[in-house]
């Protein structure tokens, strides 16, 4: 979701738990949600490896199970209780694109939406995860969860529009190398694709040496404007300067996905 998922994706935080405010779902997706909540949220820290161990073990059972279910039947019920499980567990990208496979199936479906824009709200792909929660509303008007969300997704992208316009105060002297993929990144996260896409290919002006950085986060960027030849071949310039950049490679596979499922 790229040199910074936003940050997954890019190269260049940690997230609270967001039990209060994520998802819901239909009664049997709750009972399967909860008991994860439970385990990833309220299990105090320890310091003893065996019982991280264990609830690492527990984690990956259930979500393995979860995953089975999905995938031998893949109704809204099996669908929305594994995209809990993995942004309970940290791990929206993985929610993704179950959820916008069930969206293309069930257009309608007010909690693959709210689901889906806290899993993009996680990732700080702020502007994506606003419209999903804004659809959700706009399919269930008394969805208050997805209100709530809503109103984290704006206070979160407001927050980095605030350190947008901190950065833009740095004197041109001081615009180094982390200035431009940062900026970048942040332009990314609100959703001003081509902002970013402008920055980045500054930047691989001035630091040409970091070019396969600025090449992948150009291409990332791209995909997220739908631009996905684009994004393909300065995916594979990134390459050509770096062949062991893994990123790039996953990227590309990323944005032939994308251009699959549109």
């Amino acid at each position: 979701m790229n040199q910074t998922n936003t940050n997954s994706n890019m190269e260049s935080n940690t997230i609270s738990p967001l039990v209060k405010r994520i998802l819901i779902i239909a009664g049997i997706v709750i009972v399967l949600a909860i008991p994860i909540a439970i385990l990833i949220s309220s299990t105090p820290k320890s310091n003893n490896k065996k019982t991280e161990k264990s609830n690492t073990d527990s984690l990956n059972n259930l979500l393995a199970s979860l995953e089975k279910a999905a995938n031998v039947n893949p109704n809204a019920a099996n669908i929305l209780a594994l995209s809990a499980a993995y942004i309970n567990a940290k791990m929206p990208g993985k929610a993704i694109q179950p959820l916008k496979k069930l969206i293309k199936k069930e257009p309608n479906n007010a909690n693959a939406y709210n689901n889906l824009g806290v899993a993009n709200i996680m990732l700080k792909n702020y502007t994506l995860g606003i419209d999903a929660c804004k659809k959700a509303i706009s399919l269930d008007t008394s969805f208050q969860l997805a209100k709530n969300n809503l109103k984290w997704g704006l206070d979160e992208k407001q927050k980095t529009i605030n350190i947008i316009n901190t950065l833009l105060t740095t004197s041109p002297d001081k615009q180094d190398q982390a200035f431009y993929i940062q900026l970048g990144l942040l332009y990314m996260q609100v959703g001003e694709y081509n902002k970013s896409i402008a920055i980045w290919s500054d930047g691989l002006k001035k630091y040409p040496s970091a070019s396969s950085i600025f090449y992948n986060n150009i291409g990332t960027a791209q995909v997220f404007n739908k631009e996905y030849d684009k994004a393909i071949e300065n995916f594979n310039k990134a390459l050509a300067t770096d062949p062991n950049n893994q990123l790039a490679k996953n990227n590309i596979a990323w944005a032939q996905q994308e251009m699959d499922d549109k």
